[in-house]
């Protein structure tokens, strides 16, 4: 056991260290599809997750599954729902830098000095991306589909004949490729599009024809599971196209095959999921960080080892079928491309140690670092760069209630982090008819719920989008309501104190 901490000891250290980091701000409110997450899992059986709940969710279901178990066990606290995240973020680290060191082996010029620089620097990398700090911390599938994609990665290259150390486990690598792609396309749709980087592999190294045998069986379970669970998935597909017809700006939420989008990517990935209120200085850090990764891409390119081709397609082929894809239907958005990001790293990483001056290439090395704990930094400590503030919104609107207020949404019922957080101290009501507002049905709504009523806390929070016209506003001036406080919450928005 001392021996392997001696000879892993760094590693391990990192390992540490991106625990630690994705334990701060744990505890932050959650936010509005967390809490719907929470309130199924919470409030409904298995069965019911896996049946009932899928039709009106856009995932697949095994994230909610494992969330259910896991918090059977240790509670619903914000801590305990996002913990399986932070342990399949830190697996993800473990992943990029097992993956980087048997690449390295297999390379034409093989330096055990650089596979080791390399494994470290990718591991190091990704433990102080706030990008990947922020979605380990959320009770959302994509930390657990970013584990499961780089594990099924790791196991390719073992089917692949890169590590001619395990062969002797030929069987048991294949059941871990197979498994891996099954639960990673449960975990989440969007990682499907890592699916043909491993066909394209085959391809490309010219694979015999056992190989292709034993690969092409190994997406038997994948297709089978996914052959019972396609009557699901078209209604899904199916409500999906729904939503998007009565609410089009819905599009830009989930995300489209647009400029805006792609830039959106290539920010988060260099500088974390931070936005800046001062524009220029957010554009200036993105320019600056921006440089040695591309000086880093530039120089991956020019060493032209067939070892980094996996890593490569990993990188690319992903992000350009998701955005084509996008084009038909919108799923491109910078989070659900997070297992993309230790390809990012790796890539990275590898150009960094072709750089011939060993202080430039130290000094891109640092540079980098420093970019991913300024990021980190900005996000601990500037709140609005953190998650929806529900938890203190519904504690405010609670304690300052006087007795026959409400609550109104712009919705059918309360939002979801306002249900999770509510201790039922002031009546909540949602104001309009459906997720996109009826003129008339929504001021009838809206005039019975605030009839005799002598105050309203009034949530702004989606009204774009499910009221654009401000139907349930207009009400609320007709019936003699003028504004007497505003509160503000970040992520909620404004929350409007109006009485007559």
């Amino acid at each position: 056991m001392i021996s392997f901490i001696k000879k892993h000891k760094i590693i391990l250290i990192f390992l540490i260290l991106a625990t630690t980091l994705r334990l701060v701000s744990i505890n932050q409110s959650l936010w509005l599809d967390e809490a719907i997450g929470a309130i199924e899992v919470r409030d409904n059986s298995y069965t019911h997750l896996f049946f009932e709940f899928s039709k009106f969710d856009n995932h697949p279901p095994l994230y909610y599954l494992v969330l259910k178990f896991w918090s059977g066990l240790f509670g619903y606290s914000e801590a305990s729902l996002r913990f399986p995240s932070i342990l399949f973020g830190v697996g993800t680290i473990l992943l990029t830098y097992l993956i980087a060191k048997k690449i390295g082996k297999k390379g034409r010029k093989y330096d055990s000095g650089i596979t080791r620089r390399v494994s470290l620097s990718s591991a190091l990398l990704i433990t102080t991306s706030q990008f990947h700090i922020y979605y380990s911390q959320e009770a959302r599938m994509y930390s657990m589909a970013t584990f499961f994609a780089a594990l099924s990665t790791f196991a390719f290259l073992i089917v692949s004949g890169r590590f001619q150390t395990l062969r002797r486990f030929g069987t048991l690598a294949w059941i871990l490729f197979s498994l891996s792609i099954t639960v990673l396309v449960f975990t989440d749709y969007v990682p499907i599009f890592l699916i043909p980087v491993f066909w394209l592999y085959g391809i490309l190294k010219k694979k015999d024809g056992d190989w292709w045998l034993r690969f092409v069986a190994s997406f038997i379970p994948l297709t089978i599971l996914f052959l019972i669970w396609l009557p699901i998935f078209k209604i899904q597909a199916e409500n999906g196209r729904w939503l998007l017809s009565i609410l089009p700006a819905w599009k830009s939420v989930v995300g489209g095959a647009t400029v805006k989008q792609a830039v959106l990517v290539w920010t988060k990935f260099v500088f974390g999921r931070i936005s800046l209120l001062d524009k220029k200085l957010y554009f200036l850090l993105i320019g600056l960080a921006s440089l040695p990764i591309l000086t880093s891409f530039y120089q991956a390119t020019r060493k032209k080892e067939r070892s980094v081709v996996l890593i490569w397609l990993w990188l690319i082929l992903p992000l350009s079928l998701g955005f084509l894809v996008s084009f038909i239907f919108p799923a491109f958005i910078y989070f659900r491309f997070l297992y993309v990001l230790p390809a990012f790293y790796l890539t990275i990483s590898w150009g960094i140690y072709q750089i011939k001056s060993k202080f430039l290439s130290r000094m891109v090395f640092f540079t980098l670092i420093a970019f991913n704990f300024l990021s980190f930094l900005i996000y601990v400590y500037d709140e609005v760069e953190q998650r929806e503030q529900w938890r203190q919104a519904v504690s405010l609107i609670e304690h300052n209630a006087r007795e026959g207020d409400v609550a109104l949404f712009e919705y059918p019922e309360p939002f979801a982090p306002y249900r999770w957080y509510a201790k039922g101290k002031i009546n909540a009501l949602g104001a309009t008819d459906s997720i996109s507002a009826d003129n008339q049905k929504t001021s009838k709504i809206t005039r019975e719920i605030v009839e005799n009523k002598g105050g309203i806390f009034y949530f702004e929070y989606l009204r774009d989008l499910s009221d654009p016209t401000r139907v349930v506003e207009r009400v609320l001036k007709e019936e003699k309501f003028e504004i007497s406080e505003v509160y503000n919450f970040v992520g909620v928005g404004q929350v409007f104190y109006w009485k007559r």
